[in-house]
């Protein structure tokens, strides 16, 4: 930058009112934050729990020695199993070929909702990569996402419905038909999969694929499974198979007749608050095969959810064992229902 430029930057900094010069001087040093972050410190974020072989999941410090560096990049060798490692091993950084900079490059731009396409563009990246590279991160938070701690006090919960898409995939016995084509039949039915969600008063959400056509209560154990603490109390609709749930597993329920019934602080209209804002984020990307939309359901949520930025996320997905390769993601099952 020429001397005459900074002195027109400044200027106009000067003239700016005293909030604005606090928002630009907070933006300006998020980014600079952002940019100084490297792969050592990200490689030092997963290292805080300790070093731990992928392969065996052995801990023992004895056990674990040194191996040569290789691209900058530590490696080890376990004694317990006999493999060797380095520090991004098992995490979603495997198997790439692309500097870690890049990578930091589409996390951002994954995170501002960019497409694959402009995503890649970005990143200079084919766009088949970039669409691995989506998922092998949601894969990563994915795994935070359900290993949140309990939910307690007054949570929210109730079912919304999304049409099966078997894009990618070629289920036997059904012809293809155009995208957005309506289902033939209205409510729940086997063209639907029911998305079971739960909201929780302190701003906590969880939702994942439950059921196909409608849910059950042995389809609602397989989702919520430690997800409510004992001390929670549910709010629903008049669903007999929650209802069903709750009674196995002891909890306090209180079942709501009707989307817009209140009994005094118990409601379930923030659940279908969620359910309007998550349609709305799916929509955006005009068509989501069925197999991912788990994967998208943890992108809504940790968005929703707010409170972390770029870099604590990258910390968090560091942490997470991903071995996915590209068939490991492009085999899943077309409906991925417990």
């Amino acid at each position: 930058m020429s001397s005459e430029n900074f002195f027109k930057m400044i200027e106009m900094f000067e003239e700016l009112e005293p909030i604005e010069r606090e928002c630009f001087t907070a933006v300006v040093k998020a980014d600079a934050q952002s940019r100084g972050f490297n792969l050592d410190d990200l490689v030092a974020a997963k290292a805080d729990d300790g070093l731990e072989c992928p392969h065996c999941h052995n801990r023992e410090p004895e056990m674990i020695v040194k191996f040569g560096v290789r691209q900058g990049i530590q490696r080890y060798r376990c004694k317990a199993c006999s493999k060797m490692f380095s520090s991004t091993t098992g995490t979603f950084l495997s198997w790439t070929k692309k500097n870690f900079f890049t990578w930091k490059t589409f996390f951002k731009s994954m995170m501002e909702g960019h497409s694959v396409r402009k995503a890649a563009d970005v990143c200079k990246i084919h766009k088949n990569t970039a669409f691995m590279w989506r998922h092998k991160i949601l894969d990563a938070l994915a795994q935070y996402h359900d290993s949140q701690r309990r939910m307690t006090g007054i949570v929210e919960a109730d079912d919304t419905l999304f049409p099966v898409s078997y894009k990618g995939s070629k289920p036997l016995g059904r012809d293809s038909y155009k995208r957005g084509t309506p289902a033939s039949k209205s409510g729940a039915s086997k063209e639907k999969v029911v998305v079971s969600c739960a909201v929780s008063r302190n701003g906590r959400i969880f939702s994942k694929v439950s059921a196909l056509g409608r849910a059950s209560a042995k389809a609602f154990k397989a989702v919520f499974r430690n997800r409510f603490s004992k001390r929670a109390i549910i709010c629903t609709d008049n669903d007999r198979a929650f209802a069903k749930y709750a009674a196995k597993r002891d909890f306090t329920h209180c079942p709501l007749n009707g989307t817009t019934a209140r009994h005094g602080v118990y409601c379930i209209q923030n659940v279908n608050s969620y359910h309007s804002r998550l349609k709305g984020f799916i929509r955006k990307f005009k068509g989501i095969s069925t197999k991912y939309l788990n994967n998208y359901l943890v992108w809504c949520n940790i968005i929703q959810s707010g409170g972390r930025n770029r870099i604590t996320l990258l910390k968090l997905a560091i942490k997470a064992l991903v071995f996915d390769r590209w068939v490991d993601i492009t085999d899943r099952p077309a409906v991925p229902v417990s």
